[in-house]
């Protein structure tokens, strides 16, 4: 096992959410937590777990005017909102900010995780992840993640598999142009 995807054996964390780690040991999920240091986006997480990016997941929360949704998709990809649309046969949807979702769902401070069972929410997966054996998901807090088998994960929470995920454009900060000095 790589070490810096460090897990907790006893399987109990002081950060997950009570309720979270009560649904997964309730259903009998084989999970590993892993203790890493503050990562605020999935793109991030990857970087710190030193993983690639393609089964390190993220969360996004939704608002159609079918009702609210979450979209699961790798920290590789963007969410394609047209697709997502044509897909969910919205007219119109949008990413809800932090603090609405605090008030909708109420998260506390903890970050949305991707059990959407627990929020009563539908969830939508991105097809690409299905290539994963593995997934690594939003758990709650920002200092812990879950990686579980991928085919533990669809069968408890049953997502729509649709195809809404792009490409994630990285923008690199522009090289430094260094004038030559002219004394040598």
């Amino acid at each position: 096992m790589d070490p810096r995807l460090r897990e907790d054996d006893t399987h109990h964390s002081m950060s997950l959410p009570k309720k979270l780690v009560s649904y997964l040991e309730k259903n009998k999920v084989r999970y590993d937590i892993l203790k890493h240091r503050v990562a605020y986006t999935a793109y991030d997480l990857a970087a710190t777990l030193h993983v690639p990016d393609i089964g390190v997941t993220k969360a996004l929360l939704l608002k159609t005017e079918h009702g609210l949704v979450i979209a699961l998709l790798s920290a590789a990809q963007q969410l394609d909102l047209p697709r997502l649309l044509k897909a969910l046969k919205a007219k119109k949807a949008r990413i809800l900010k932090e603090a609405e979702m605090v008030n909708v769902l109420k998260l506390g401070k903890k970050p949305l995780h991707a059990f959407s069972r627990l929020y009563k929410v539908p969830i939508v997966m991105e097809r690409s992840l299905l290539k994963n054996k593995q997934l690594i998901l939003p758990s709650g807090p920002f200092t812990e993640s879950l990686r579980m088998p991928l085919k533990s994960f669809v069968a408890l929470e049953e997502p729509n598999v649709l195809s809404f995920g792009k490409k994630k454009v990285v923008k690199r900060a522009p090289k430094m142009i260094q004038k030559k000095n002219a004394r040598h």
